[in-house]
């Protein structure tokens, strides 16, 4: 049973990697008939953020994630990410930003969500420990529908040499709150590790739970990789 659980997760993050391209395909956006969307889902999240420096405090950022359903076996999420982070007094940070997504919906359906968003985020090291707390607002423009969001972050990291290696261990928990729904609906939490390949390139993996009374799926299972550069 485990032999066969940890192929089926390392070809769920193959799949996930190599489906990537498959953003910006118009058939990757056809519709696919599919029965009413469950309430659990085991999934794989791929991102790369590229961050360009435009002066010492400020940085334009760009980036793009893909998100494959094990259990509906395609695609159900892709998102492409731009925005311009502005950092201040060394410890405070404003990035306003713009997301275009489309999402799998229920049955077969896919939406189309535009977004504009802006974050706050105070960071700062104590000892051996790093600690951020971000506050984001979103305005998401959902087919028909104007929808506001706030999401509440906190998330720790340290560096520790494990193996030999080089490593970041990291936690974070987010919460939302949607006028929608009108409470909070959803909490995400993720445990990972993270790696620095080169001066330049990062790489983080991680596991996520993500509990949701509304969505569809909506409590959900993911093991994630996300890929930083600064070029």
């Amino acid at each position: 049973m485990k032999i066969r659980r940890s192929r089926r997760q390392s070809r769920l993050l193959i799949a996930v990697v190599f489906s990537i391209p498959a953003f910006l395909s118009p058939a990757a956006v056809s519709c696919q008939t599919s029965s009413k969307l469950p309430r659990q889902d085991f999934q794989g999240w791929a991102a790369i953020e590229a961050t360009h420096p435009v002066n010492e405090r400020t940085d334009f950022i760009v980036s793009t994630e893909l998100r494959y359903s094990d259990d509906l076996g395609h695609s159900v999420f892709r998102r492409i990410t731009t925005g311009v982070a502005f950092r201040r007094f060394h410890f405070f940070t404003i990035e306003p930003y713009y997301q275009y997504s489309v999402t799998d919906a229920a049955g077969g359906r896919f939406s189309h969500e535009h977004r504009l968003a802006i974050v706050a985020a105070v960071s700062g090291s104590w000892k051996n420990w790093y600690l951020s707390h971000r506050h984001t607002g979103e305005g998401r423009f959902v087919e028909n529908r104007r929808i506001w969001r706030y999401r509440n972050r906190a998330e720790v990291r340290r560096p520790m040499t494990i193996a030999g290696r080089q490593l970041t261990l990291f936690a974070w928990d987010e919460i939302y709150y949607g006028t929608d729904a009108r409470r909070w609906y959803r909490n995400r939490a993720a445990l990972g590790f993270g790696k620095r390949i080169n001066d330049r390139t990062s790489v983080d993996v991680f596991y996520a739970h993500q509990n949701d009374g509304i969505s569809r799926p909506g409590d959900l299972r993911a093991i994630g990789i996300n890929f930083k550069t600064r070029f």
